[in-house]
């Protein structure tokens, strides 16, 4: 089973597209444990009652924009609680959307063979000869001293948040170690931007995971920004080789893509 990890906080009626797209797209039995980064209590009530798939994460709480670092720990930690057990979990945002089919035959095709995760971009960085390539780095390098507490190493790894996927047996290895109190801590006395993007790839490579990068060329629809308009949206799904696109913000967009991909 693949377990997708959404997080959202508004435009409950986008997450059902969200749900609806990936129901057109993976063919595979999936869960998807979505997260409510709002303050609204009851958003995502709904979905969780209209679709079987869908769980919501009890450990949920309001997030900031650009601070969702946390989220991947919830929900996993959330599955561990539960002892649902999966193959792979996958992050997603409000902003996905798979365009062909393929993804799940991908994660369990022999391309995966003895890669413990797979991701777009797996950069290192050592705080104290590196330079900062990004905003979230930045940050980083500012409160790196607390991180290295505990993170335990004096390098951490960056990735792209969309689409980061691990193997049931890499999440177990990041949770059996995984000081939860510090971790709580340390993000109560830092401002990191992007920190998901950070946590458990540093974890995983702290564990020695082997990663697999998708195509490079996959960056081309799956960026921070501008956001995908029809246009492009539409030049990716006649290239034939991408499967899934970032960011989709527009109500419009995603509902073209329902209609028409």
């Amino acid at each position: 089973m693949i377990v997708f990890s959404l997080v959202a906080h508004q435009d409950e009626a986008g997450v059902m597209a969200q749900i609806e797209n990936l129901r057109k797209f993976i063919r595979r039995p999936f869960m998807v444990v979505l997260y409510n980064g709002g303050s609204n209590p009851h958003f995502g009530k709904l979905t969780a009652l209209s679709y079987n798939e869908v769980k919501l994460c009890p450990y949920s709480r309001p997030l900031s924009y650009r601070r969702t670092g946390r989220v991947l720990y919830d929900v996993t930690r959330w599955l561990r609680d539960e002892g649902i057990k999966y193959d792979f979990i996958v992050y997603l945002e409000s902003d996905t959307m798979f365009i062909r089919k393929g993804f799940d035959k991908y994660l369990y095709s022999s391309k995966m063979k003895g890669y413990d995760c797979t991701a777009q971009h797996w950069s290192k960085y050592n705080p104290k000869k590196d330079d900062p390539g990004s905003p979230g780095t930045k940050t980083m390098f500012k409160h790196w001293k607390k991180w290295k507490k505990f993170f335990g190493t004096n390098y951490f790894m960056k990735t792209s948040n969309p689409f980061q996927t691990y193997r049931y047996e890499m999440i177990q290895k990041i949770l059996d170690k995984f000081d939860g109190d510090l971790f709580e801590r340390t993000l109560a006395a830092t401002d990191v931007e992007s920190l998901g993007e950070m946590v458990f790839p540093t974890l995983a490579a702290k564990h020695g995971a082997k990663a697999r990068l998708y195509p490079k060329s996959f960056r081309r629809f799956n960026r921070w920004k501008p956001e995908l308009g029809k246009s492009e949206v539409n030049k990716a799904k006649k290239k034939g080789k991408y499967l899934f696109i970032h960011p989709v913000k527009s109500s419009r967009v995603r509902n073209w893509v329902l209609r028409n991909v």
